[in-house]
């Protein structure tokens, strides 16, 4: 992937440099994908901190357009930083939306998809819950608010309970079956039901899996279905809907 000019991205890296969980190498690749692909409406699930939200909204800055999403667990507000001190510093709190959920975000995606006309996403990157059950869901239903030729980035595709130092020894986690603690159950959800899904072109990047569906007239079927990750993602629409947008701002703040 060659680079893009950094406009905005040196200034965010440094505010955010050393905050868990994204790196500055990995935010500069977000960032790049972003612009290059130009997709300027975006979905993360699992805000934490906001680093990679920053990087994200960044990015859609420098398109000149666009919006970002962040839904997170409402426990992510009572982090040291949060996302909204996050995009405070670095002057991007007009680009994103943070939404809080007392449970799991997935209720969230239930409401989006309530609505008579749902939002439709150019990129939707998949941070939270680190369960099957909770990313495969998720799966499922964002690929409903994902626009044909959009993108879906799954993070750590290679963790388990087991190896994780925060979850691993919790009571909770011991009481599992061994087969469910020791299993990459986000990299299950990526190689069982997005590699095998006819309407996703899928690449495996280490820790990352990248998606991108197929648009129409790719699919299987067609006459056109591509056999690699093609390198710009096709949209009807570059923005969020502002209505949208306002309605979630205005809801009372309430990862899985």
């Amino acid at each position: 992937m060659c680079e893009t000019p950094a406009m905005k991205f040196d200034p965010v890296a440094d505010i955010v440099d050393g905050i868990p969980h994204m790196s500055r190498r990995n935010g500069r690749r977000v960032y790049d994908h972003v612009i290059q692909n130009e997709l300027h409406r975006v979905l993360e699930l699992g805000t934490h901190h906001g680093v990679s939200t920053c990087y994200l909204g960044a990015a859609v800055d420098e398109l000149g357009g666009g919006s970002v999403v962040t839904m997170d667990r409402l426990i992510a507000k009572n982090l040291e930083p949060n996302v909204e001190e996050l995009l405070a510093r670095t002057g991007l709190s007009h680009v994103v939306t943070a939404i809080y959920a007392e449970r799991s975000f997935t209720w969230n995606l239930r409401e989006m998809l309530a609505q008579p006309e749902p939002p439709q996403f150019d990129f939707v990157f998949l941070d939270g819950g680190h369960t099957w059950d909770v990313t495969g869901f998720s799966f499922f239903l964002v690929d409903r608010l994902l626009a044909p030729g959009g993108w879906l980035l799954f993070d750590d595709i290679q963790w388990s309970l087991a190896k994780s130092p925060s979850v691993r020894d919790k009571p909770e986690t011991k009481a599992l079956p061994e087969e469910e603690r020791n299993a990459e159950q986000v990299g299950d959800v990526f190689r069982i039901l997005v590699e095998r899904d006819p309407n996703y072109v899928t690449r495996l990047d280490g820790n990352w899996g990248w998606a991108q569906k197929r648009s129409a007239d790719d699919r299987p079927g067609s006459n056109t279905a591509p056999a690699t990750l093609t390198s710009r993602a096709t949209s009807t629409s570059r923005s969020l809907s502002m209505s949208v947008k306002r309605a979630w701002r205005s809801r009372p703040s309430s990862r899985s």
